[in-house]
């Protein structure tokens, strides 16, 4: 469909609706309808609403794998959710998956074989303060941990546990958002955008094992040699290094992330060759982990900023 362009008043140029579109959504004089530039078209739409989306799944044999499935399906932006099973203890797993990170999504309806999860928490509006929180909760873990080592207190590890499925609930959000509603206008992509997100989350998963692994060993009081201690702080710099420049970003502060990473690297490798205790060692570990995870996200970060 062709339309010709109509200039009025020097810098304003106008085009045309179609009438049957017109007639068809009801439009009246005065009223507002949404226009977005996408590229060389122009999207044009009288409900700026995103569409609802109803997906249906077999659980029988998605075993461990359903708290992760019906968390991608939340991630996905699905609004209604049919849960098939032939054994009823699904039902269980699906309601303690649903306590998880998953906000919004509740079990409507429960049938002999079948659930039906909605989302009831409509559409989610305040990306950029959920996004500031996710950097702000890693900051704290990264602190908390720093703190717990420094004490030789491994028991204030424990805390962590909380703040990682605070973390999960909010790259979770995150998610849901980017892909129900595009990335906001502050942002040039949305795939880099989600890609960081997610590494956020996974960013947080390492803090979790820390605590795990030397929850483990609270009782024995292992001592950790500075060397170690040192190392593990400077991995951690990475963590708050990242979201500065994310926020304002300086291509020189890049070239940092690299090489603190490398000089993680390569003295956790040195480290090694001293045959470090059991809790040195897995601190040596996670030390690399970190470093490698935050520099991971390195080129999403490029394409989204430069």
């Amino acid at each position: 469909m062709k339309r010709k362009v109509i200039q009025i008043a020097g810098s304003t140029q106008l085009v045309s609706l179609p009438r049957k579109w017109a007639k068809k959504h009801n439009l009246m004089r005065g009223q507002e309808i949404d226009v977005v530039e996408d590229g060389e078209r122009i999207v044009v739409s009288v409900d700026s609403s995103p569409p609802f989306e109803a997906a249906e799944v077999n659980a029988s044999n998605l075993g461990a794998m359903i708290p992760r499935c019906i968390s991608a399906f939340y991630k996905r932006g699905i609004d209604s959710l049919k849960v098939n099973h032939d054994n009823s203890s699904v039902v269980g797993t699906l309601h303690s998956a649903l306590a998880k990170d998953t906000v919004g999504f509740e079990m409507l309806e429960q049938g002999e074989n079948y659930c039906l999860i909605k989302h009831v928490g409509g559409v989610p509006s305040e990306f950029g303060a959920v996004l500031r929180r996710i950097f702000l909760l890693l900051n704290t873990m990264s602190d908390e941990c720093i703190s717990a080592f420094e004490k030789e207190n491994y028991g204030l590890l424990k805390n962590l546990a909380f703040l990682e499925e605070a973390n999960n609930r909010f790259t979770t959000t995150c998610m849901r958002y980017l892909n129900k509603l595009g990335a906001p206008e502050e942002f040039c992509k949305i795939g880099p955008l989600y890609l960081i997100i997610e590494s956020l989350e996974q960013l947080g998963d390492q803090y979790k094992y820390i605590c795990q692994h030397f929850s483990k060993i609270e009782k024995e009081r292992t001592k950790l040699r500075k060397d170690v201690l040192e190392l593990f702080k400077r991995a951690n710099q990475l963590v708050p290094l990242y979201a500065e420049i994310f926020y304002k970003f300086d291509p020189g502060r890049v070239v940092l992330i690299r090489e603190t990473r490398n000089s993680v690297v390569a003295d956790a490798h040195t480290l090694i060759k001293k045959e470090p205790n059991y809790a040195e060692f897995w601190l040596v570990h996670h030390s690399i982990v970190l470093a490698q995870q935050v520099f991971g996200m390195v080129d999403a970060l490029l394409v989204l900023k430069l």
